[in-house]
């Protein structure tokens, strides 16, 4: 059996210029292993939204995981020499049957503490015991993309070799993984020969060549565009009505065929970038506008649906845009939101469409459950 285990190291201050280690861990076990590493990842979680809270607001060792640092730096202006180091947070697994693994050796996942050069290894071969076993995996499988570089072939390192990149089936994880950094950024400060700047610029235009494509062909059953996240174009702030139709265009894609959603782009191809998204948050960064689309997805949909959805930035003509790949949905998708309550969408050729109950029951039989 796999089990899974949350470790966490953080430092505690009570009013004084010591600092305290803490470490803790806990253990998730489930006759069905993936009920555990929903519970482990959900535990993992909570610690990191901790993270983000004041030490002020809260309990005094709970909400000083991370705090004491910058509070002593704000009043002193240096770094205390008994902080102590790798602090943070990490979800593992690990077996107790030497058939499935090295006995009790931890198996490193996702977070901040002790992470290993194997994640996207670690990934697979949980993947790989999952479906040696017939374990139940709940749909809650995804695709990562990460690089090898050692089967970079091309005559510079600083552009990223097609043939190196390798995806993977894994079991959900709610980010990307690369066991090397994207070679376009290898370059920084590497004082590399202006032929391979130029080479690193033709590999930027071949994909930016490929959304323009794709945008020139226009919105259609698989494609669609939106000028913004939560902007109001016409009334020049944020309105819940046009994340709604966010959240709207992605349930309908889950439903039909899958699709691409391209956001910072006009319906009639125009690319109008994310400033004006950006501006809607407080710090005015990328950061926000990536917590509250995950926010978004986390909040409106009845169901987790990341396993499904893949989204990031990219750049078009110097403006950011950001792209969400849906893929078609292995089960009924469900929005549920406060303006437009419970509902089921799927994509036509004029864009989504909602379906009353008696349509909705008649697509659901006739395309998830219905037998030869």
């Amino acid at each position: 059996m796999i089990y899974y285990k949350v470790k966490a190291r953080y430092a505690i201050n009570l009013g004084t210029d010591d600092f305290q280690l803490k470490e803790v861990e806990k253990v998730f076990t489930n006759e069905n292993p993936i009920e555990a590493r929903k519970e482990a990842y959900s535990h993992y979680k909570s610690y990191l939204e901790i993270l983000e809270v004041d030490a002020l607001e809260g309990p005094a060792i709970m909400f000083r995981l991370m705090n004491p640092l910058g509070k002593y730096y704000e009043r002193t202006g240096e770094i205390p020499s008994n902080f102590p180091e790798n602090l943070g947070i990490g979800l593992y697994y690990f077996s107790d049957d030497e058939d499935l693994l090295n006995k009790h050796q931890d198996y490193f996942i996702i977070g901040s503490i002790d992470p290993d050069s194997n994640t996207e290894k670690n990934l697979e071969l949980e993947k790989e015991i999952y479906d040696l076993n017939n374990w139940d995996t709940q749909n809650w499988v995804t695709k990562i993309k990460y690089y090898d570089s050692a089967k970079h072939s091309l005559s510079t390192i600083y552009v990223e070799d097609p043939n190196a990149v390798i995806v993977s089936e894994v079991l959900w994880t709610p980010e990307d993984f690369w066991s090397n950094s994207n070679p376009s950024v290898w370059a920084e400060d590497d004082g590399i020969e202006e032929d391979e700047k130029l080479e690193e610029g033709d590999f930027q235009k071949e994909q930016e060549s490929l959304l323009s494509k794709i945008i020139s062909q226009g919105e259609n059953r698989n494609v669609e565009f939106k000028s913004s996240l939560r902007y109001c174009y016409n009334q020049k702030k944020h309105k819940d009505y046009i994340e709604i139709e966010i959240t709207r265009t992605i349930a309908a894609f889950a439903n039909t065929e899958g699709g691409l959603l391209l956001i910072g782009v006009a319906d009639n191809g125009e690319i109008l970038g994310l400033e004006n998204d950006f501006g809607t948050f407080r710090n005015s960064s990328k950061d926000s506008f990536l917590k509250h689309f995950d926010n978004l997805i986390r909040d409106h949909f009845t169901e987790p649906i990341d396993a499904i959805i893949n989204f990031g930035f990219e750049q078009m003509d110097l403006n950011s845009i950001f792209k969400v790949q849906v893929e078609k949905s292995k089960k009924p998708r469900f929005l549920n939101t406060k303006i437009k309550d419970k509902e089921f969408l799927i994509r036509r050729s004029g864009g989504s469409a909602s379906l009353d109950i008696e349509d909705a029951s008649k697509y659901i039989i006739d395309n998830w459950y219905a037998r030869d």
